[in-house]
């Protein structure tokens, strides 16, 4: 735990650092007047995130490294990669031939490669979160405190394509389907459960609440009241497509979500619901989509406890819930009065420290790290 209580020690300072450096920008105007909102400075916001990319791109050891390690190694360099490239049986194509042309023309040791990945993944995250939040200290510390950033250090391969597509939140708000679509489907060479995007893409567009995102909750009711058959059904459609090997994939390590982690993940919708009289004339464009993937995602988090018989669906809400490091800082700023924001601040911070003490402590029991590069071993 050594590393990680590090990393939350730097997020944090340099996270208040982002914040009290940050300059005001007119992102939109309410009752005739312009709206200002703090942006940080990009230096800042770099800074912030460094420390994880920086240790996640030194790990030789954690969660499943070793797997990517070993997997790595075997990769063949581009000359003689035909039949693994295009190897029917196997997954992820455009993720093998990314690791080999990294492995073949920029180098065959494994830490390069998970630095190249940690970079990619780390600035995908930035890039949203330095132009759309509202306070990206609290941002940040969400992004620790809630261990979202621990899927840079195990599963990172689904989280690339995560981080990408969050990075492509400027897409869907510029109605730039196509493109979104496109990208969605290059990406799911790398990770199937991508596809997921395309449906959802259309389910986020539009006003909170309206008639798709009602739709969708009470698909999650009708999940809830008819669990066995929703599962049987959902197991069914899933293994006659693409996604199916996604699927597979968590079988044998998922057996749903946590009911803590749903309702840690659920609190900015809860919050966004009932306050959405008093924001709706505020919503911008972006926080609109953010309280729609937050729907998505603790709907998501809903059918994969109710559903994890057989199918096991509690790792695709990482491609909506980092919306919620958007949204959370949003509501607080802009649903309670000046007086009661430090207090609602700092409850947000005991709860989450506490969530993030529970998770990485007891449920993950320290999530042991070791790096042969930095001589570390932590276990």
């Amino acid at each position: 735990m050594t590393v990680y209580w590090f990393m939350m020690a730097w997020v944090i300072l340099f996270g208040i650092m982002a914040q009290v450096s940050a300059k005001r920008v007119c992102v939109g105007e309410y009752l005739g007047e312009d709206v200002y909102e703090p942006r940080a400075h990009l230096f800042i916001a770099l800074a912030t995130f460094a420390v994880i990319i920086f240790f996640a791109g030194a790990r030789s050891y954690t969660g499943d490294t070793g797997a990517y390690i070993d997997m790595f190694r075997e990769y063949p360099l581009l000359q003689n990669a035909h039949d693994v490239i295009f190897d029917e049986s196997a997954r992820e194509p455009g993720f093998r031939l990314f690791s080999i042309l990294i492995k073949t023309y920029i180098a065959d040791n494994y830490t390069v490669w998970f630095y190249i990945i940690a970079i990619i993944s780390g600035i995908c995250v930035l890039i949203p979160l330095y132009k759309h939040s509202c306070n990206f200290g609290v941002s940040a510390f969400l992004f620790m405190a809630s261990c979202q950033f621990s899927w840079m250090f195990n599963g990172m391969r689904q989280f690339l394509v995560a981080a990408i597509m969050f990075a492509c939140t400027g897409l869907i708000l510029k109605n730039k389907t196509l493109l979104y679509i496109l990208i969605v489907c290059i990406l799911s060479t790398f990770h199937k459960s991508a596809l997921l995007l395309i449906p959802m893409y259309f389910i986020a567009k539009g006003e909170p609440w309206n008639k798709r995102t009602m739709l969708f909750i009470g698909c999650i009711v009708l999940a809830m009241l008819f669990t066995s058959k929703f599962t049987n059904l959902l197991t069914d459609v899933v293994e006659q497509t693409d996604y199916a090997s996604s699927v597979n994939e968590f079988k044998d390590t998922d057996d749903g979500t946590n009911v803590i982690r749903i309702l840690v993940e659920s609190v900015p919708i809860i919050l966004a619901f009932i306050y959405r009289n008093k924001i709706k004339e505020k919503l911008t464009p972006v926080i609109k989509l953010s309280i729609n993937m937050s729907l998505i995602a603790s709907g998501l988090y809903i059918i994969s406890k109710v559903a994890s018989s057989g199918i096991l669906l509690g790792r695709l809400p990482i491609y909506f819930s980092m919306y919620n490091l958007i949204l959370l800082p949003w509501l607080i700023r802009n649903i309670f009065e000046e007086r009661e924001k430090d207090l609602i601040y700092y409850i947000m911070i005991l709860c989450y420290f506490a969530f993030f003490y529970y998770q990485m402590v007891i449920t993950w029991e320290g999530m042991g790290y070791a790096s042969e590069v930095l001589n570390l071993k932590y276990y």
